[in-house]
């Protein structure tokens, strides 16, 4: 498994916060605990795992605030430090790793792109977390577990195929 660490300062930094932000199955049950809640959003872990050559994973706790038009992705460590905050508007996204100036982008699914080698349906999520199964193009999204505080969803193309978990408190 790549280290966190390392995998920040690949492709210009947080595939691990969009990661999105994730390990596999067995990376959602760490033992840390993930910050308390936003007051309108969700928060949990998140873990994507990439199907490249070689293959990537990534996990983080997450809170997630606001819709798909303006919001925030705040990522942490298992110890609770923050990874990077990614952030969004109808004007654009940008991504804080509380190293310097943040760095922008056109769209958040521009950002998730070029940081993990995969756009991720950030959008979709918010859908997805409040459990209504919103369809995207190449992904396949599993509900089943969601009164469980659990989703999972596959993205099928284009490839790189990629595995994105989300667990949190319902």
């Amino acid at each position: 498994m790549t280290g966190l660490s390392s995998s920040l300062t690949r492709r210009g930094a947080l595939s691990a916060a969009l990661t999105l932000a994730a390990v596999g199955a067995s990376g959602l049950t760490g033992c840390a605990v993930a910050p308390s809640a936003p007051p309108s959003g969700w928060s949990g872990r998140i873990a994507l795992t990439l199907a490249s050559e070689p293959a990537q994973r990534w996990s983080a706790a997450f809170d997630l605030e606001g819709s798909p038009t303006q919001g925030t992705l705040r990522l942490y460590t298992p110890l609770g430090q923050t990874l990077a905050t990614v952030g969004w508007t109808a004007d654009g996204a940008w991504l804080d790793r509380g190293d310097g100036a943040p760095t922008r982008y056109p769209d958040v699914a521009t950002l998730t792109a070029e940081l993990t080698g995969a756009a991720l349906p950030v959008a979709a999520l918010f859908d997805w977390l409040a459990g209504v199964a919103r369809d995207v193009p190449g992904w396949r999204v599993d509900l089943s577990d969601h009164a469980a505080g659990r989703l999972r969803a596959q993205r099928l193309a284009p490839p790189p195929a990629a595995d994105l978990r989300l667990t949190w408190q319902p």
